[in-house]
């Protein structure tokens, strides 16, 4: 009896501990990073087939550089996200292993109980059910052991096809982690092969950089692209004002406020922010002549030179409210402070916040990129009040 419950024992503690929830969530999680990476891919070959098409003009356009740019772009995301797939799949495996670990020991402690009570039952003899019975003292005894009988001849066939079913449940296990492990030095491989083609682009990026600054219609279209894009993000700051009372609502529900008190006190910060990366100062806000064309350029805000990958931070808490791509501004971001107060930064790269993600001041958002710019690595940033750009080295500590 005390033999019979240390096995009972010992198979409830050799019970799998991973649910089958962790397991359903990865490959949720998996399925959605799959899809994600299928339309980066997706994305990828089509600026590849674009540019390969535009290679055979003989002249560098700044569509080529552009269309290239986001190519960068795009692969480094790739990048990014074949990581996070790898380490759900990791994730996963080390799941299966533990899965399959318990489900080892728990047939090892089946197959010893069975090969026991197969041991006793071949010393009893094969009459022993029979033996059992006629031995029995009256009708009731003989009625209680014949029960007895069928109770532990219907345990050991469960046990039995208990048995089968975890030993053919741990081959599948063992398929799967064969599969996964297969995928995993897939991710690794395409990992690699992303790096080199990052590297591979920016040269042939800075190339024909090298290429478009010696023509004087190529800086004609880098003028072009920086207006579009100035009007853009005027648009989209229109856009936004539209909706601010929406955000507001959402802004004060975060904060435990009332909707006066999310207003923002944004006004309250002039000359007081931090910058939003520490770096050399190489465009002022404003109107500034172009020598070489003869044109006067409007810059809606400041430029800022800082090393690829010096971090970037929110200037104060707000709301991101816009993360896109635009032609020569590449990866953007718009964060809405309240009180009809943005801030927007371009050229960045390394995104680390979600849209309508709450932000707080100080907080890294992203990493200063050549992203859209054709002048190296720099930050470009803007202030708006509602509709109005305003000078930012007015707002930022001197």
């Amino acid at each position: 009896m005390i033999k019979n419950f240390t096995v009972f024992l010992i198979l409830t503690l050799f019970q799998p501990s991973i649910s089958l929830g962790q397991t359903e969530d990865l490959d949720k999680n998996i399925k959605t990073q799959s899809k994600k990476l299928t339309e980066i891919r997706k994305e990828i070959s089509r600026l590849n087939s674009r540019i390969n098409k535009s290679q055979k003009d003989e002249k560098t356009t700044l569509k080529q550089i552009h269309d290239l740019d986001k190519q960068i772009v795009m692969i480094t995301q790739l990048k990014k996200e074949l990581l996070k797939e790898r380490k759900l799949k990791e994730a996963q495996i080390d799941l299966l292993k533990a899965t399959i670990q318990t489900t080892d020991e728990k047939i090892r402690v089946m197959k010893e109980r069975a090969a026991s009570r197969a041991v006793r039952a071949y010393k009893m003899g094969q009459n022993r059910d029979v033996d059992l019975l006629l031995t029995s003292g009256d009708i009731h005894q003989a009625l209680r052991r014949s029960t007895y009988l069928s109770a532990i001849n219907a345990a050991e066939r469960e046990t039995l096809n208990e048995l089968q079913v975890m030993i053919s449940s741990n081959k599948s296990s063992q398929n799967n982690l064969a599969r996964r492990l297969g995928e995993v030095k897939r991710n690794i491989k395409e990992e690699e092969q992303t790096g080199k083609q990052i590297s591979s682009r920016q040269k042939t990026k800075e190339s024909q950089l090298k290429t478009l600054k010696k023509d004087r219609r190529g800086l004609q279209q880098q003028v072009k692209t920086k207006e579009a894009a100035a009007a853009k993000i005027k648009g989209m700051i229109q856009d936004l004002e539209q909706k601010k009372q929406e955000r507001l609502r959402e802004l004060a529900r975060r904060r435990g406020m009332t909707m006066d008190q999310a207003k923002g006190e944004f006004a309250k910060y002039k000359g007081k922010l931090a910058w939003p990366v520490k770096g050399e100062l190489v465009g002022s806000f404003g109107p500034h002549k172009n020598e070489k064309l003869g044109t006067v350029i409007n810059n809606p805000g400041i430029d800022i030179s800082a090393p690829r990958g010096k971090a970037v931070h929110v200037v104060l808490d707000g709301i991101v409210v816009a993360i896109t791509w635009i032609p020569g501004y590449g990866n953007t971001m718009i964060v809405d402070h309240g009180d009809s107060y943005y801030t927007v930064y371009a050229h960045i790269d390394n995104i680390q916040v979600n849209m309508n993600g709450y932000v707080l001041r100080d907080q890294i958002v992203a990493n200063v990129s050549d992203t859209g710019s054709l002048n190296g690595a720099r930050l470009h940033f803007e202030v708006w009040k509602g509709k109005d750009k305003v000078d930012p080295l007015k707002w930022l500590k001197r």
